[in-house]
């Protein structure tokens, strides 16, 4: 359920960062298309003729060039900021990926002591014959519980609890039926 819903954000986060390489596909398509009209605006003047007359001549084209440059100045920075915004979507889904990895391990986890209990119960009612049979098998339930035990205490404190509480009970249990067993 979690993973779920992580990977519900993570499609979400993909789908931004594409819309945001795709603004910024078009901003540097039309920097490079700013570019060259600069450049045909540019060729147009005739600086020669520029120098040698006292007119002002082509304003039109020199008013255009400064404008397509303020426009380029504005279209550099969007392309920055977009540049700083698809990071960002990048490491979000990075660390939503190392997330998901984390509870993947620990629903293993999860999973081998579930199995480990399950062998433990099957292994413990079948085999409660004698007494030395059972005090082993409950020293081995205990050393299959605390081992458990140290796995689940990062991920799942109450839990862990809960068993050492069963493993103490098991082992009051073992030595009182030691103790009745000796007389």
């Amino acid at each position: 359920m979690v993973i779920e819903y992580l990977q519900q954000i993570k499609d979400s986060y993909f789908e931004q960062k594409h819309a945001l390489e795709k603004q910024l596909n078009l901003l540097e398509i039309q920097l490079k298309e700013n570019t060259g009209m600069i450049k045909m605006l540019e060729e147009t003047n005739d600086s020669c003729y520029e120098l040698f007359t006292p007119r002002n001549v082509n304003s039109k084209n020199k008013a255009k060039i400064n404008e397509l440059m303020e426009e380029q100045k504005s279209i550099n920075e969007s392309i920055e900021n977009l540049k700083n915004s698809i990071k960002e979507y990048s490491s979000k889904i990075e660390q939503l990926d190392q997330i998901v990895e984390e509870e993947n391990r620990e629903i293993e986890i999860v999973q081998e002591y579930t199995e480990a209990m399950t062998q433990q119960n099957i292994v413990s009612d079948d085999e409660k014959e004698s007494s030395e049979d059972n005090l082993l098998d409950g020293i081995k339930n205990v050393l299959n519980r605390v081992e458990l035990c140290s796995r689940l205490i990062d991920i799942d404190p109450v839990r862990c609890r809960l068993e050492l509480s069963s493993v103490m009970k098991i082992l009051t249990d073992l030595i009182e039926e030691k103790d009745e067993s000796d007389f």
